[in-house]
């Protein structure tokens, strides 16, 4: 089993629904699972903008890892702190947010595979 750390970025998180394809942060890969380590929502603006972080699972139910988390102006939240969430094959995690290009975000994970 190979192990390797990974992160990825979203600049400027669309407005759409949070289901909508646009949305998608992440997909894991179908021969391989993820731990995600971290999660970093910065609004790069000059107004307070909320965040929505979903876990849409391949099986099982889709939940909201945050609903409508406000994040300051020129501040970062940080979702996950010392937890960890695991997505299985096909998961992925969506984001949006309720201002255009407010936030960006930072995910940092580990890939099995």
């Amino acid at each position: 089993m190979a192990n390797t750390f990974k992160s990825d970025t979203k600049s400027s998180l669309v407005t759409a629904a949070i289901t909508d394809p646009s949305a998608t942060v992440i997909t894991t890969p179908s021969n391989a699972s993820v731990i995600i380590l971290g999660l970093l929502a910065s609004n790069k603006l000059g107004t307070s903008s909320n965040v929505d972080i979903y876990l849409d699972k391949s099986s099982g139910d889709d939940t909201y890892i945050v609903r409508n988390g406000p994040i300051p102006a020129g501040s970062t939240l940080e979702i996950i702190n010392g937890n960890k969430i695991v997505l299985e094959a096909s998961d992925k995690i969506q984001a949006r947010s309720d201002t255009a290009n407010a936030i960006d975000l930072t995910i940092s994970y580990l890939e099995q595979t």
